[in-house]
């Protein structure tokens, strides 16, 4: 499960996403092609707008997987915390696993 919190117009709310779906899987991929056609293009590489652009796509593409409950403008004002969720999203939608890593007590833990 993927739980996010942040405030959306002064209020805390809390967003989830049980599992990863196909729309999912595709999204994820169209923002991987995205991001590497970026990366190709060694005058798009270094220019700063590009690299706006595409993680102004990186947000709407969560905004499309959590149901458009909240837009990038809201997210945008998320902790880094919640970016960090919402990486191991994209790292599942693209099929990854889950890595675990022991927690302060040596029990290991799924990250996410």
């Amino acid at each position: 499960m993927f739980e996010i919190k942040f405030k959306k117009a002064g209020v805390l709310k809390e967003f989830s996403k049980d599992y990863v779906n196909v729309e999912d899987n595709l999204l994820a991929l169209e923002h991987q092609v995205r991001q590497t056609s970026l990366y190709e293009n060694k005058e798009d590489l270094l220019n700063p707008a590009k690299h706006r652009e595409l993680n102004e796509a990186y947000l709407d593409m969560f905004v499309k997987m959590y149901g458009e409950q909240f837009d990038a403008d809201d997210l945008k004002g998320a902790s880094v915390e919640t970016l960090e969720i919402l990486n191991e999203l994209y790292l599942a939608a693209l099929g990854g696993k889950q890595e675990e890593k022991e927690t302060a007590e040596g029990k290991k833990k799924k990250k996410g």
